[in-house]
């Protein structure tokens, strides 16, 4: 147990390493919100948090060139849920295996919304040695991606057509927690 423990704060020392070294010096000015994304207010949302370099280099692996279009996600990462009440802090923190199996691009539209967006992204399947953590992974119904870039809104890449995208075979860990629109982000366990 004390090994697990010990293997868990080192992972997360790494990853928050690995998320926050590239932003020192970074341009804040930098567009990371669309006007769409900006009009919405204040959200936050769960997600595991992955290294910009290792998503990266996945995307341009499977395309070729990367971003396709205008918007980048400030953090890369696999959301779980967009502003969950209860929040779940004890996971916060908590390693999770990536595997990344498709990539797709491409115009996707919300009839309901009367809205579109062209994005890209890449499908993955989420797994976690904890197992309060795979057991929230288990819970939740929905098409587990990361968002590379778009044009309107980052929630459609989610409904890209991954049955003919291009397959891939990458795995990159992560790490859980929560950030918001304002960039802030939370990886440490809050209880």
């Amino acid at each position: 147990m004390r090994i697990h423990n010990h293997f868990q704060r080192i992972m997360v020392v790494f990853l928050t390493c690995t998320i926050l070294l590239p932003l020192f010096g970074c341009d804040r000015s930098q567009k990371h919100q669309s006007p769409q994304e900006k009009a919405m207010g204040y959200y936050w949302y769960e997600a595991v948090f992955l290294n910009k370099e290792e998503v990266e280099k996945a995307f341009i692996e499977a395309s070729g060139n990367f971003p396709k279009y205008e918007y980048v996600p400030y953090h890369f990462h696999v959301t779980t849920s967009f502003m969950p009440e209860p929040k779940h802090e004890e996971l916060y923190g908590t390693p999770v295996t990536v595997h990344i199996i498709r990539y797709a691009y491409g115009l996707v539209q919300d009839v309901q919304e009367n809205t579109s967006s062209d994005n890209e992204g890449l499908l993955v399947e989420i797994t976690s040695t904890d197992k309060r953590m795979q057991a929230l992974i288990d819970s939740i119904e929905k098409t587990y991606h990361i968002t590379g870039s778009y044009t309107g809104e980052a929630k459609y890449t989610g409904q890209l057509d991954f049955s003919d995208g291009t397959p891939i075979d990458i795995t990159v860990e992560g790490v859980f927690g929560m950030s918001d629109n304002d960039e802030n982000l939370i990886i440490k366990q809050q209880n």
